[in-house]
């Protein structure tokens, strides 16, 4: 009896807890949404801690599981941050997950598309999230590079906004071409450019224009992350393309989920600020020539989809007026990017196409000719101001037509600046399609299947309409019409096997085996009525107005280039600590003699996992070791081994004498660059601060020289062959830091180190060849009529600068004999004395981030140390003029004349010295310069629970805003071309600008 009521005691104290229990549990609803925007997550993980008791947030992250009070609910998400909160007496919890930096960041996308976790990869890697892109928006997004990336140094071009830029990785290594291969979602993009300035004077046949390129085509707000692959060893895959260097941009692309749309808006006012320092009165006429300039960028963009299909959708517009007269820029970017999971999600298919438009009326150029900023500088008047010229034309009876006006008589490169802005006036269109399609098929667990293939077209028109009464040199009496168009066509497609299997307990494999295929073509046309040509009736600006005579140009060409390619890849880990990675190539190129159009190059790398591999302090949270070696070939441009003879104009048939050909006798052969580094990457205290440190030797051999030679013996003034090597080694080093994360303060910063140190090994390999002439140098910038060079010596760097340099006695006093400057012509090339290299010795990028509750600080210093530049501008100034401060304030300048020491006033110093074919080595500065390149201040709005937007930013931003220190007259950071040559020299580039402006973001 006893033993029955403790069971009816125990069932009945049973039932009252179980009934106590269940009437505690209720059902709990919520939303889950991210925290960076708002935007509601599906498929996130909810899960009753210490239990199965799950649910999954739906399309719209909404949400619903039963719970009792005082159970813990955890959320969990791919990329975001695990949190748990208990329930309490509400029923509704909802959940704000973070982005997980680490986790986000241990898969980094390399060569080809190839994801591989960051602890595996043998070379260096960096990596540029969007918003670091976008915080300072530029209208080319690779100039926000500068002093964020180790080793990348980047020139802006001084032709204004759409200009493109020059980007450099690990020095400069090749005769030819040293620019980077950029590859937008795995594909390679085609970069190409219609024009580089070559001359200091200009080029009389349209000026010194640039000609752009398409990554002033990409909409910045497109990017989704930006890696660079800074070696040998990881571009080795993407074979001679990838000689200089990869930059990998990923674009971004719908989610599953919710739609959002993105809007953003740049507005910014542009000033010139850094020109040489002229007197009062000139400066004041350069004050009202130029004006301030104008740069709205606007980007609207619609994402989402569902669980098997998603839409990303972008369109961007960017409209600048320049800070010179008449210059704007018109620029209309669309993007559509679709992603679906077929087939269980064993198929995933990604197409997108970008279209993007731009047209720049009066491009700014350099150099004398057709350069308004010859007139400005120069204009000297007791009783006139440059704006009383503003009316720049007259009605001329007698011809019945509008004529030029000046103060005084023009020359080949000095004209009224108003006439030259609006009757020289030049227009510049490019246009560009990429269109591209991936299908990527899981045969199995450790095998899929890709093929790609893109459609990329870049069409880049130049038009330039001078106007009868332009000065003679440059156009004839009635006029002068010159048109350019270029079309550009790539067709690039693959196949890519992916293995990744695991071997057996402590080894595994990823590898690929591939296959590609591309093709080239390129057309070309030039109409110019010509300097003697001329048009039939004045100002008539059609081709059918040319006149018929052998003076007008009318030119068409056509190449294509064919490369096809096998390719495969492995990466070997031994127990994820070690990991072995081999990739080669093979390329065969249709610009190579058939003998030998075929160049295998392989790499082969080790990194070792020290923090897993040894006992290591408790506050060292990673630790590797990594080395690699790699071989890479260049190939040819289309038409450079044997060039077509061309068709004279007008019934002059074939020209009779080849322009150029290979040594007879030699067969050539790829380019080869040799490759070795080293580094290490450390990281501290839970990921708060790291290092990564990295040192390199890289080897171009065989580069492919132009040579003099005898045109009776060979048949052609120049022959190729060959010969040379250059080398580069350096040192770079990345610092990350986090020295305070709080709950309302956080402080990020980041410092970018790379020294490079270039060496011209050989320039002649020591052939002997019948009608050889030895060569001594090769020129990369002719000084022409100028005195100004850039030549590649034995023993010197890339970047070598060269001038007429004054004959100083042993004091150091300039020589001057019969009212003379004596010239020094020791230790010559080309007539011109070596003043320094464009380089700098190392480059340093300090970058900063600061949170502070609702409030954003980041800012920029990049500095640069070493190096000269020249500033002909100011040698030209001060030889046609007395307009520059230091010769109006006209203070003595000691020399040495016949013999003794005296004086000179700096009005007849520099006036002797300057000139645009003077004594250009007393214009030779220090090119070191820190400045503070990017900063911008933001808010983030608090915004109440059923407002209409999900986030709302506003910034105070700027770019470019001072100095630290600046020796130079000018920017040293503005280069004049993005090809090799004008490297470290200003000749009448427009002033760079300081932007200061406001950028607004808004999520709904």
């Amino acid at each position: 009896m006893k033993q029955n009521l403790r069971i009816l005691f125990l069932f009945s104290f049973l039932l009252f807890a179980a009934q106590t229990t269940f009437a505690q549990e209720k059902d709990i609803t919520g939303t889950v949404t991210s925290k960076t925007d708002g935007i509601p997550l599906p498929g996130v993980n909810v899960i009753v801690q210490g239990t199965t008791n799950g649910a999954q947030t739906d399309f719209d992250g909404n949400y619903s599981i039963t719970a009792s009070v005082g159970d813990v609910l955890n959320f969990s998400y791919v990329g975001m941050t695990t949190i748990q909160i208990t329930v309490g007496d509400s029923s509704v919890v909802n959940a704000q997950l973070e982005e997980d930096a680490e986790q986000l960041n241990e898969v980094v996308v390399t060569a080809l598309g190839i994801k591989k976790t960051r602890k595996s990869l043998t070379y260096a890697a960096q990596d540029i999230n969007a918003d670091e892109l976008n915080k300072v928006k530029q209208t080319n997004p690779i100039n926000s590079l500068s002093g964020k990336v180790a080793g990348v140094a980047i020139s802006r071009s001084s032709s204004g906004a759409g200009g493109s830029v020059k980007v450099t990785l690990r020095g400069n290594s090749s005769i030819g071409n040293n620019q980077p291969l950029y590859v937008v979602d795995g594909i390679p993009l085609s970069n190409p450019s219609s024009n580089q300035p070559t001359l200091t004077f200009g080029d009389i046949d349209g000026g010194n224009r640039d000609g752009g390129d398409a990554l002033s085509l990409i909409n910045p707000d497109d990017i989704e992350s930006l890696t660079v692959l800074k070696g040998a060893s990881a571009s080795a895959l993407y074979g001679s393309a990838g000689l200089n260097g990869v930059i990998l941009i990923t674009t971004k692309k719908g989610r599953s989920g919710g739609f959002k749309v993105d809007f953003s808006s740049n507005l910014t006012v542009d000033s010139a600020a850094y020109a040489m320092d002229f007197n009062e009165e000139t400066q004041s006429n350069i004050d009202d020539f130029l004006t301030s300039g104008i740069t709205n960028i606007n980007s609207l963009s619609v994402s989402g989809g569902t669980e098997n299909a998603q839409t990303y959708f972008s369109y961007s517009n960017t409209f600048a007026d320049g800070v010179l007269p008449t210059n704007n820029l018109k620029q209309h970017t669309f993007n559509v990017r679709e992603t679906a999971q077929l087939f269980d999600g064993k198929l995933k298919v990604n197409a997108s196409v970008m279209a993007s438009t731009q047209n720049i009326k009066n491009r700014p150029i350099s150099g004398l000719y057709f350069n308004p900023l010859v007139g400005t500088y120069a204009f000297e008047s007791a009783t006139e101001k440059l704006s009383d010229y503003s009316a720049f034309e007259a009605l001329d009876p007698a011809r019945n037509i509008m004529t030029q006006q000046w103060y005084r008589g023009t020359s080949d490169i000095e004209q009224n600046p108003y006439w030259v802005v609006n009757r020289n006036a030049s227009d510049d269109t490019s246009n560009k399609l990429v269109a591209s399609l991936s299908l990527d098929f899981k045969i199995n667990d450790w095998l899929s299947l890709q093929t790609r293939g893109t459609y990329d077209k870049s069409l880049f028109d130049f038009e330039r309409k001078i106007h009868a009464t332009t000065e003679a040199t440059l156009a004839p009496a009635n006029g002068r019409y010159i048109v350019f168009e270029n079309d550009y066509t790539q067709y690039y497609g693959d196949v890519i096997a992916n293995i990744n299997t695991q071997i057996n307990e402590s080894t595994s494999v990823n590898a690929i085996i591939g296959a590609s295929t591309t093709r080239s073509t390129t057309e070309s046309f030039t109409g110019d009525s010509g300097t003697n040509g001329g048009l039939q009736f004045a100002n008539v600006f059609a081709f059918q107005n040319f006149n018929g005579n052998p003076s007008v140009n009318f030119t068409q060409n056509s190449f294509e280039t064919r490369v096809n390619s096998v390719f495969a890849s492995a990466t070997i880990g031994f127990n994820d600590k070690i990991f072995v990675d081999l990739t080669a190539r093979n390329d065969w190129s249709s610009t190579l003699p058939t003998e030998n159009n075929s160049f295998f190059y392989p790499s082969i790398g080790v990194t070792g996992v020290l923090s897993d591999l040894l006992d290591l302090p408790e506050n060292v949270s990673f630790a590797k070791l990594r080395a690699s070696y790699a071989e890479v070939g260049n190939g040819f441009a289309a038409d450079q081994i044997s060039p077509n003879n061309s068709i004279i104009f007008g019934g002059g048939g074939v020209s009779s004498t080849d322009p150029i050909k290979p040594f007879p006798g030699s067969t050539p052969k790829p380019e080869r660059q040799k490759s070795f580094e080293i580094g290490t990457e450390w990281k501290f205290n839970n990921n708060r601060f790291g290092i990564d440190l990295g040192y390199y030797n890289t080897k171009t051999s065989d580069q492919y020289y132009a040579f003099s030679t005898s045109s009776t013996i060979i048949g052609a003034p120049q022959a190729y062959l060959n010969s040379g090597e250059i080398s580069n080694k350096g040192v770079e080093a990345s610092i990350f830091a986090i020295p305070v994360q709080k709950d309302n303060f956080k402080w990020t910063t980041t410092v970018n180190f790379a020294s490079n140190k270039n060496k011209i090994e050989k320039i002649y390999n020591g052939q002997v060849l019948e009608g050889l002439i030895e060569p001594e140098f090769f020129t990369l910038s002719a000084k022409g009529v100028n005195t100004f060079g850039s030549y590649l010596v034995e023993g010197g760097s890339f970047g070598d600068i060269y001038a007429q340099v004054v004959r100083r006695n042993a004091d150091g006093l300039p020589i001057i004999e019969s009212d003379a400057v004596v010239a020094n012509d020791d230790n010559t090339v080309d007539g011109l004395t070596k003043v320094g290299n464009a380089n700098p010795d190392f480059t340093l990028g300090w970058n900063n981030s600061f949170e502070y509750k609702n409030f954003t600080i980041d800012f920029l210093i990049d500095g640069k140390f070493g190096g000269e530049t020249m500033s002909m501008t100011e040698a030209i100034v001060e030889g046609f003029s007395n307009n520059s401060a230091r010769e109006t304030a006209n203070g003595n300048v000691n020399v040495q004349i016949d013999g003794s020491a005296s004086t000179l006033s700096a009005q007849d110093y520099y006036g002797k010295v300057g000139g645009r074919n003077g004594f250009t080595g007393e214009y030779i500065y220090s090119a070191t310069n820190v400045r503070l390149a990017e900063f911008a201040l933001g808010y983030n709005f608090n915004l109440a629970e059923n407002s209409f937007f999900k986030r709302v930013k506003a910034s105070l931003v700027g770019n470019n805003l001072f100095f630290f220190y600046k020796d130079a007259p000018h920017d040293p950071n503005v280069s004049l071309s993005t090809g090799n040559a004008l490297q470290g020299v200003d000749v009448l580039g427009l002033p760079s600008t300081r932007s200061i402006g406001l950028n607004l973001n808004l999520t709904f």
